[in-house]
């Protein structure tokens, strides 16, 4: 059994919010002092203590993460601009 389509105004509203949601993953940033957090582990990385070490790299492997993430929203929204440019404004 198909399902019908749905309808304009709901293609709409859904794709308004992703794009919601796609805008703050790609304009994601660390708080202030997080980010002071990490530049101050990583200016002291060869004297860190093993659990400095370790939140040293769990910090790395989510701010690469998020890197990630970020690129992917962009590229997310660059395309949909492409498709829908009303739905994406500059």
């Amino acid at each position: 059994m198909a399902t019908a389509a749905p309808t304009e105004p709901a293609w709409d509203a859904a794709l308004a919010s992703s794009v919601a949601a796609l805008r703050r993953v790609a304009g994601y940033a660390l708080p202030p002092e997080l980010d002071r957090r990490v530049l101050d582990l990583g200016e002291r990385k060869e004297d860190l203590t093993p659990a400095e070490r370790a939140e040293l790299l769990a910090w790395v492997a989510f701010t690469q993460q998020r890197s990630l993430e970020k690129l992917e929203a962009q590229a997310a929204l660059a395309r949909l601009a492409a498709l829908r440019p009303e739905l994406v404004p500059a």
